[in-house]
This record gives structure tokens, sequence and C-alpha cells, in this order.
């Protein structure tokens, strides 16, 4: 199995090239986690409080324009 030092010590010596092929496709991955985590909260409505306060909020004119 990989340790994170062998895989630390593996993107030190990449490349420059190497290095930004391997930064963008790690922030896209990052990225789809993200994505994935939010949509799960959502769907399970871990949100559902921030929300209904937002609305609510915004009912009563306590919004500003951005």
């Amino acid at each position: 199995m990989t340790t994170i030092a062998e895989i630390q010590n593996a993107v030190v010596k990449l490349p420059e090239p190497e290095y930004k092929s391997f930064l963008k496709w790690f922030e896209h991955f990052e990225e789809e986690k993200w994505d994935r985590e939010l949509e799960s909260h959502i769907n399970s409505g871990k949100l559902s409080a921030f929300g209904e306060k937002a609305i609510s909020e915004f009912q009563k004119g306590k919004c500003n324009k951005l």
C-alpha cells in the first residue's frame, strides 16, 4: 500500500509539466468530491434549516442587494 509520505515524495519529484497536469486533475477531483458531499447534505436535509431561515429573512425584508 502507498503511504502519504510516498505520495508526497512522488509529487515533489514530478517534472513541472507533469506536476501541473497532476494539480489540474487533483483540483477537479476535489471539486467533484465537494459537489458530491454538498448534494448528499442537501438530499439528507442537513441544509434545510439554513434554507428555511434564508427564505424567512428574505420574506421579512432583511436582505440587502448585492
